[in-house]
């Protein structure tokens, strides 16, 4: 095998340094110089699609029956030419603004006024065979129109040591939605396209599509969401208890202890801003049969959030009393 393969190697030596090497690949040469002349002399024909564009189609009305939306050429040119044309970004854009009017109708477009667009953004001396289809038309109608509030359906979580300042924003908070009386009636709103977003932090911005319901159209299709958040840290503040007021009754109420540890969170360029006023700490009028009264925190400071409080239930004591005449206290005798 070996001695195979040195007999052939000797021989493709001797081959290229001989005459007829020199000959073959002048042949080889000439034929491929001839071939590529006549790719690039020769008229050939490609079939490209161009996409259409419907423009200023009024937005209380709809297509019912929508035109195509990309035309087939067929085109013939040579060489290189073929190449360009071939590579070219065509584009139609039809204005509709002459064709829509009126109620409901319908529209043709002149395929005359198509082609002259067309053969303008052919290159070089490439000619126009076919195109299909051969009409462009379609159906419209007006609808009605009403006006309704935007609802994002997705979660938001704040990255970690981050909390929200406040609700997510929507801009704009209301669409118009179209379509028919019928199926406007059953629609209150529009809902954003079930989206989450997990570790936000700062000022997080970004735009949402929307979800259309069936057989309308909505404007515009997409909405802003904006939603700020900020680091938090823990604040305590020691707080007195707040008791009903139970003197129509001729009674005191006495709790144990009379003030309570409220621990929140709050995000850092609002720790300062808090004030006693933000939080009531009270109880409520002691029902028959409870030893214990929960103590409850009301909150009026949206900035303030995972909000425990010590104790979270006091003991009590109500203090029955007399009056004189003119409305003094007597006596007091304290009960169970």
């Amino acid at each position: 095998m070996k001695d195979l393969l040195r007999r052939w190697w000797l021989g493709l030596k001797r081959f290229l340094h001989s005459k007829d090497a020199l000959v073959y690949l002048l042949f080889v040469l000439l034929a491929t110089i001839m071939w590529f002349t006549n790719a690039f002399t020769t008229r050939r024909e490609i079939t490209i699609d161009v996409p259409i564009t419907y423009t200023h189609i009024p937005d209380d009305y709809i297509l019912t029956t929508p035109p195509y939306n990309h035309v087939r050429v067929r085109i013939e040119d040579e060489g290189i030419d073929l190449f360009r044309n071939r590579k070219r970004p065509y584009e139609l854009t039809i204005d509709l603004t002459d064709y829509i009017h009126g109620e409901a109708g319908s529209f043709v477009i002149p395929m005359d006024e198509v082609r002259t667009v067309i053969v303008q953004q052919l290159a070089g001396d490439a000619g126009l065979v076919a195109f299909a289809p051969e009409i462009l038309s379609g159906t419209y109608t007006r609808q009605h129109e009403k006006e309704v509030p935007v609802v994002y359906t997705g979660k938001i979580k704040p990255a970690a040591q981050y909390q929200i300042c406040s609700a997510a924003e929507l801009a704009p908070k209301t669409v118009r939605v179209y379509g028919t009386e019928q199926d406007l009636a059953e629609i209150d709103h529009v809902e954003t396209s079930l989206v989450d977003y997990e570790g936000v932090q700062d000022t997080f911005v970004t735009r949402l599509p929307l979800i259309s319901p069936k057989d309308t159209r909505i404007l515009p299709d997409s909405v802003g969401l904006r939603v700020v958040t900020e680091q938090f840290t823990e604040r305590a503040m020691q707080l007195a208890i707040n008791i009903p007021d139970l003197s129509n009754q001729g009674q005191v109420l006495h709790l144990f202890p009379t003030q309570a540890t409220v621990t929140f969170r709050v995000g850092t360029t609002w720790f300062n801003k808090v004030s006693e006023e933000d939080l009531v700490v009270y109880v409520d009028v002691p029902q028959t049969g409870i030893d214990h009264l929960p103590v409850k925190v009301e909150n009026h400071n949206p900035h303030i959030t995972h909000i425990r409080i010590k104790p979270e239930e006091v003991e009590y004591l109500i203090e029955h009393y007399d009056t004189h005449s003119d409305g003094g206290s007597a006596t007091s005798v304290p009960k169970d």
